[in-house]
């Protein structure tokens, strides 16, 4: 009897979760041991970090325990990944060293904490809560650093959660609201009709948007003021500011990568293998800056199946595959009382034959907003089959 192949998968976040169940689905315990590898004993949904900065959520509500991945036939090992050695298929933890046959790297991107709150992570969420709480009016500035950053229209939801939050408080007419962003207009990068509809939205509701056109879009900020790379300098009561983001140390450090992340042989295509070891896949925010498209999951979940597909074939010798290549996503956004949603079509734009994604957008409405909720529960169910 054949001895089981091992797929080696490293991050618990949503990549690492979605590989694994779907193998899992494919592949018998005879045919594939699979581990996944996660620093952290929980995975949190990051998309809800944003609930928890406005107190809809608390912490344990956006998380489940990835021991529960054992049910499933899954392997889970709580351990830092400390250096990956492609080159002779084992990866250095701080539980030992663990050698694999296939690999998978979806440690996503880390943040560099500069001192200000955010949704960007969970304790920063919580601080921006606190933040909150204490406003009591005077200027608030979401501010983008730099490029690349996880979720690329989060800022702006952040912005108008703000602002229903502070009309829902009293405090709006003695609040000033402003964005720094490294995009010279609002979400010019899903295209000019995206740019028009969300300038729209931010002019109805007040709020101010200072466009760099370039990354970083912050050059200081300290002593309650902001110099933004255009030398306009804004003087603020809170600033809630998207950290820079990087490549994990293990992945920096390795030969996996190219421009400082990781690089994947064919992404226009479906083939997210290394540009350099066959049996290396790389996935998510850590390989998103050089396919290149944003840092979100959902986008991650349209191109999973042909990781997934390519990896049976590995394992198997076949796998009849899936259809046709296309890369998607699909957001809902939460701004308050209702929500709004938009879905694009990545695939023209990585394939270098558009300049934009091609995408359409759902007027505002309270069943989004439903949805945006819905999706949470179902995530947790779907992957870890329990909710919070």
């Amino acid at each position: 009897m054949a001895t089981p192949k091992k797929v080696l998968i490293l991050g618990g976040g949503t990549g690492g979760l979605i590989i694994s169940n779907e193998l899992r689905k494919l592949l018998s315990s005879g045919e594939a041991e699979i581990t996944v590898v996660d620093r952290n004993e929980r995975s949190e949904f990051r998309p809800s970090y944003l609930y928890v900065a406005f107190g809809y959520r608390e912490p344990h509500q956006v998380s489940l325990p990835l021991s529960l991945l054992e049910r499933k036939g899954i392997r889970f090992v709580q351990a830092e990944v400390q250096g990956i050695d492609a080159a002779n298929r084992s990866v250095e933890t701080s539980v030992g060293t663990m050698d694999y046959d296939i690999l998978v790297v979806s440690l996503g991107a880390e943040t560099v904490d500069i001192g200000y709150p955010s949704p960007w992570e969970l304790n920063l969420a919580l601080k921006t809560r606190e933040a909150l709480a204490g406003f009591k009016g005077g200027t608030l500035v979401v501010g983008i650093h730099s490029n690349p950053y996880r979720c690329p229209p989060a800022p702006y939801e952040t912005a108008m959660l703000a602002h229903f939050y502070l009309e829902t408080r009293g405090l709006r007419d003695r609040s000033r609201i402003l964005i720094v962003s490294t995009m010279k207009r609002p979400f010019e990068n899903f295209g000019p009709l995206a740019a028009k509809m969300m300038s729209q939205m931010l002019e109805e509701m007040g709020i101010e948007h200072i466009g760099v056109g370039g990354s970083p879009a912050i050059t200081s900020i300290e002593d309650n003021v902001l110099e933004a790379a255009t030398g306009e300098r804004i003087k603020f009561d809170a600033a809630f500011i998207v950290p820079p983001h990087r490549a994990p140390k293990p992945v920096a450090e390795s030969e996996l990568v190219k421009n400082g992340w990781a690089a994947a042989r064919n992404p226009a295509h479906g083939d997210f293998r290394s540009e350099k070891y066959d049996d290396v896949y790389v996935v998510g925010d850590v390989v998103a800056p050089n396919v290149p498209l944003g840092m979100a999951g959902t986008i991650l979940h349209s191109y999973s199946p042909y990781v997934v597909s390519n990896i049976v074939a590995d394992v198997k010798g076949v796998s009849i595959g899936q259809p046709t290549f296309r890369v998607f996503g699909t957001c809902a956004l939460d701004v308050g009382g209702f929500g709004m949603a938009a879905a694009c079509d990545f695939t023209p734009f990585v394939q270098k034959k558009k300049p934009y994604p091609d995408c359409f957008f759902l007027p505002p409405a309270k069943p989004v907003r439903i949805f945006k909720e819905f999706f949470e529960k179902m995530y947790f169910a779907w992957l870890l089959g329990e909710v919070p």
